[in-house]
């Protein structure tokens, strides 16, 4: 339940920060720059899967 609540937070707090970089004129930048940060995400949880299969754990 409380991973929920994170991701519920957290989703209210992209939403409100889209909102208000609409508001400014600057939702393409916004997009962009939320691009680039789950793209490193996305290949920081794949190093660490990676690193987790070469070392056997499962």
């Amino acid at each position: 339940m409380g991973w929920q609540i994170i991701a519920a937070a957290m989703i209210g707090y992209l939403m409100l920060l889209g909102r208000s970089a609409w508001k400014q004129g600057e939702f393409r930048q916004y997009l962009r720059s939320l691009a680039i940060v789950a793209t490193l995400c996305a290949l920081l949880a794949g190093a660490v899967a990676l690193a987790m299969l070469l070392d056997g754990a499962q």
